[in-house]
Parts: structure tokens; sequence; C-alpha cells
């Protein structure tokens, strides 16, 4: 007689591993997962946001489709630095809410527009910044689709990694479809970009050479001045701002903090872990170690 903990439905939920055994962890990511839904369905209930509530869930909405997107780049690299494999089992379920929010994001973009379906498709065919992000959300759709055993069974994983290294560019669209939407105001923006840069010049480094305390701290100052170069690119092409403004706003801490100095910290931080768990941290094998493409 099958019990509830290892009933083939148990095996199915999100926060059960293959034996339908409860994981803490993919327990605790699932609710953390689901907050923002929550959040923002309590904020429309009960009347908190402004006399446009459509347009305020669907920018809440892609917000958190891209923090998501981003969070699931790192799972893969803060499973090396702080050589903890468990992280493996909740990487495809930020994907997946990656996804899940685009997809409420669009949504709820066409409920904006009272789903006028001639408007919506002559908006995402002639408006650059909607076409861009139209091809991220497809690009999304398509790894979500296949995100799954039996796509990896079916593709092999040669092929299947090859698929869904296209994670990098469907990421780089919704970034770029992001600092296109923005008016005034680009620092999530570049926030989020510059940990992409961080992500990704990551794994360039891992492929080639053991990621240290040294090497991991000139990526994060390389990253750094990308952010802010980055951002200050996007103001001066949207506002004509001069640049060295920007650059010089880097220097200036009365105010807040730039992204870039952000990026930075956080590549400080990965470093000293790195350091940390490579002096004192248990000997484990490079394979067991060794990450997916993604």
């Amino acid at each position: 007689m099958q019990t509830a903990a290892t009933s083939p439905l148990s095996s199915w939920m999100p926060w059960s591993d293959r034996a339908g055994r409860l994981v803490p962890l993919k327990l605790v990511i699932l609710l953390a997962l689901c907050a923002p839904a929550a959040w923002m369905v309590l904020e429309w209930r009960m009347g908190w946001l402004s006399p446009k509530p459509i347009g305020d869930l669907v920018k809440e909405s892609g917000d958190w489709s891209i923090r998501m997107l981003v969070v699931s780049l790192a799972v893969t690299p803060l499973r090396y630095v702080l050589r903890w494999n468990k992280l493996v089992l909740v990487r495809r379920m930020v994907g997946l809410a990656a996804l899940y929010y685009t997809l409420i994001h669009l949504a709820l973009w066409c409920f904006d527009l009272h789903l006028d379906w001639m408007r919506i498709f002559t908006e995402l065919f002639l408006r650059t910044f909607l076409t861009v992000g139209l091809a991220g959300t497809i690009i999304m759709v398509v790894l979500g689709v296949t995100s799954n055993d039996w796509s990896i069974a079916r593709l092999g994983a040669q092929r299947w990694n090859w698929l869904h290294a296209w994670v990098y560019l469907g990421a780089a669209a919704s970034l770029l479809h992001y600092f296109m939407e923005v008016r005034l105001d680009a620092t999530e923006a570049s926030l989020l970009s510059g940990f992409f840069i961080l992500l990704m010049t990551f794994r360039w480094v891992r492929k080639r050479a053991t990621p240290g305390f040294w090497n991991l701290s000139l990526m994060a100052l390389i990253c750094g001045i990308a952010t802010a170069l980055a951002e200050a690119a996007y103001y001066k092409i949207s506002t004509g701002v001069n640049v060295m403004r920007v650059l010089n706003a880097n220097l200036d801490f009365s105010y807040t903090i730039r992204p870039a100095w952000w990026v930075f910290g956080v590549g400080v931080i990965v470093a000293a872990l790195a350091a940390v768990r490579a002096r004192f941290g248990p000997a484990t094998g490079r394979k067991a170690l060794s990450p997916s493409r993604r």
C-alpha cells in the first residue's frame, strides 16, 4: 500500500523529490516565488493600487519576471561557489516562475488594452521595445515547454543543453526590453543588467580557470565598470545627458549607491565566499561541482 509520502502524485508536487519526499529547500523557494503574486492580488483586492490598477500590475509582474530570470541564472554559479549541489533542485522551479510571471505580464498588458487584438498585434510588431520583449518571451516559452525530463530524453542531453543555452539570449532580450521601456529611472534595469554581466562573466572565467579570490575580484571590478558604462550609455541615448555626469554620479554617495557599486560589491562577496569554501570547505570532486551550461 502506497503512502502519501511516496505516491506517484506526491512525486509530481513541486516541493517533493522524485520519491515523493518533502524537500524543505524546494518548499521555501516555492513559497518565496509565489509571494509576489500573492502580494499583487492583495494590492488589487485592498485597493492599494493607482487609479490604473492593471497598468500597475503590468509593471510589477514584468519587474518580477526579469528579477526571477536573473536569479535563475545565478543558481549554477552559487552552486559552484558555495559547493551546495542541492541548489540544482530549485533551478528549474525558479526558471519556470520567471516564465509564469512573464506570461502574467503579457496577459495583463493585453487586458490593459481591453483585448483589442488588432491593436495588440499592431503594437507588438510596430513598437520596437515590445517586439524585443516578445522575442524574449517566445524564447522563454520554448525553454519552459522543454524544461522537463521527457524533453531531455527525446532531444538528448547535448541538443537539450544547446537549446537551453538560448536562455542567455532570452535574458539579454528581456533586459533590453526593460531598458527600452523605462523612461527616466533606469536604476533597476542597470542593476539587473550588471548582475547579468557578472553571471555571464563568471561562466566565462569558470570555463578557463578555477575561480579564485583574485580573478573573481578582478571580474567584479570589470563588471562594475561595465555596469556604469551601460547605465551612462542608456541615459545618453534616452535623454542626451552628458556621459561624464552619469559616471561622476557613481562617486557621489550622498543620495544613493549606484548599481555599479552593488554589482562590484556582490562580485567581491562571491570572490570571498569562493576563497573561504576553497580553504575550509569539504573536498568535493570537480565532476560533482561541474554545472550544466545554464
